[in-house]
């Protein structure tokens, strides 16, 4: 299973990470209503949670690790005031969850505005939260 997975980081993006692996279970929110058992993983020096379905697929994919990069070169604080504007127009929102862009290469970067995460839009100096990519 660890090295099914590692191909696959290999094969859905380069990021700036290096290579490892350590497994914990625990619940992950997916969407705003939406809690499913995760596995804590290190790959490449970086952080990530994971959903596996049924079948032993990976479904989603969520990291808040600094070190870790979208092909696009966007990063865990990239302020939203750095994003080009077709990027900032595209966002959407999930109220209870937090603001989503989807990038060309399918991660999503999640920001949190207030309380419920949805309290406002993300403002010039909001920052990235999370990164995830899941199974639409």
């Amino acid at each position: 299973m660890k090295k099914i997975i590692e191909i696959l980081i290999v094969a859905f993006f380069f990021s700036s990470c290096g290579s490892s692996s350590n497994k914990t279970g625990k619940l992950l929110m997916t969407t705003s209503s939406n809690l499913e058992p995760s596995y804590d993983i290190q790959l490449y020096k970086c952080d990530f949670s994971i959903v596996l379905n049924e079948n032993g697929d990976t479904t989603h994919w969520s990291t808040n690790d600094k070190d870790f990069r979208t092909p696009e070169g966007y990063k865990i604080g990239t302020k939203w005031n750095e994003l080009p504007i077709d990027l900032q127009n595209s966002v959407n929102k999930m109220s209870g969850w937090g603001y989503y862009i989807r990038l060309n290469s399918d991660w999503q970067l999640g920001f949190c505005e207030g309380e419920s995460c949805t309290d406002s839009k993300p403002k010039d100096q909001s920052s990235v939260k999370w990164i995830f990519k899941r199974n639409d």
